[in-house]
């Protein structure tokens, strides 16, 4: 008995680092926006081959993950594997529109299989009773790579000839995972009693679920957050050449290493202090972010404006997990789990596809005032929220 109640044991670890080394597969592509520039792709185009990944998962994570179980999700990983390395091979041989977003959308759904079952096999090893921390650390784990790969990317731009070879050489981080899940599997294998997948709720429960107002709003308010993120990881390298910004990985860096501090070090600021209260004013402060870089008055500021984007950023994830616990009843907390998921993979498709197409009509400013109405009208929405929740007990 005591053995189920310990953390850190080799699937925990293993299954963090196999979603490390994904995530260094997604965020690879941080210049890829710009990349599709150079093959006189158009901006609103361009921002739609970018967010075809994410609505290819955020698609999946609707139909395919009440088919996910433990007793597959072994097998389910090594697929998405194969799948997201033979696509980063690909990029070095597909330049047109069409092809390119059919490569992305079959790269997301490798992704999404890479994703969904160590997600799968993630809640089936770790004990209830320290399910936070081991949320924690498994968040840190996706966060790392946004902080370090474009950084470690930049510092090697004149030993990578174009964009589409370092998508194909961090392939080459993958085949450790392999071993991995090969190895995680074997193991389960040998351990008797496989769990069963759970029965699904009835689709006219979720409905009325789903319809909540809190949960609404909030799924909403998620989508908000990560529109105005991801839109601005893959336009920041685009407003960095035109600033005369030379590393922007550092920006990157800055920012992510306060989000994982927040995620690590937050724990007892989420317990005294209102979630939703934190939620206003994380959208406050991406709108304070927004509105620096729009008025940056020079390169040596951009360090600053990672700060309160790294602030920003790090209140909001957990304050929102922590708020969807607080207002589902017990028996819909895993559904609306994976349905923050889903408007996460939402906001990622959106970000791209609405910031590309603001940057083609009106350009960075154009595209910032609108960061900043965002914001702040997700604000007052979480204003709203502050007054419509109930809470359910543990």
């Amino acid at each position: 008995m005591l053995e189920s109640r310990k953390l850190l044991t080799f699937e925990f670890l293993g299954l963090c680092v196999v979603i490390f080394l994904a995530f260094c597969n997604v965020t690879v592509f941080y210049n890829l926006f710009n990349y599709l520039e150079t093959l006189g792709i158009p901006a609103d185009l361009r921002g739609l081959v970018v967010g075809s990944y994410s609505l290819t998962a955020m698609l999946l994570y609707l139909l395919v993950s009440p088919f996910l179980t433990p007793a597959n999700a072994a097998r389910t990983m090594l697929l998405g594997i194969a799948v997201v390395i033979l696509c980063g091979i690909s990029y070095l041989f597909v330049f047109s529109f069409w092809g390119l977003l059919g490569l992305r959308i079959i790269n997301g759904f490798g992704q999404f299989l890479m994703s969904a079952g160590a997600m799968t096999l993630f809640v089936s090893v770790i004990p209830k009773e320290r399910s936070g921390q081991a949320f924690a650390i498994y968040s840190v784990a996706i966060l790392l790579p946004f902080a370090a790969v474009p950084a470690v990317m930049d510092s090697l731009v004149f030993l990578i000839p174009t964009p589409p070879h370092g998508y194909a050489g961090a392939t080459v981080t993958l085949i450790p995972a392999v071993w991995i899940v090969l190895h995680i599997r074997r193991r389960r294998l040998e351990q008797s009693g496989m769990p069963e997948r759970k029965h699904l709720p009835a689709w006219s429960d979720i409905r009325a679920n789903v319809t909540q107002l809190p949960i609404a709003l909030l799924l909403l308010l998620n989508a908000i957050y990560i529109i105005n993120w991801s839109s601005m990881f893959f336009l920041i390298k685009g407003f960095a050449d035109e600033q005369g910004i030379i590393n922007v990985g550092y920006f990157f860096a800055v920012q992510t290493g306060l989000m994982i501090a927040f995620r690590l070090l937050g724990g007892r600021f989420f317990d005294v202090f209102d979630k939703a209260r934190v939620v206003v004013a994380t959208f406050v402060v991406i709108a304070i972010g927004h509105l620096a870089l729009d008025n940056l008055p020079g390169a040596w500021a951009i360090s600053l404006v990672a700060i309160i984007f790294g602030v920003g950023m790090g209140m909001g994830q957990p304050a929102f997990h922590g708020l969807m616990f607080e207002v589902s009843p017990p028996r819909f907390r895993p559904l609306n789990a994976n349905l923050i998921l889903f408007a996460t993979q939402a906001g990622f498709f959106l970000g791209p596809v609405l910031g590309g197409a603001l940057v083609a009509r009106w350009g960075y400013h154009g595209y910032f005032l609108f960061s900043v109405g965002l914001a702040l009208a997700a604000a007052f929405i979480s204003i709203l929220l502050a007054g419509k929740r109930q809470k359910y007990p543990a």
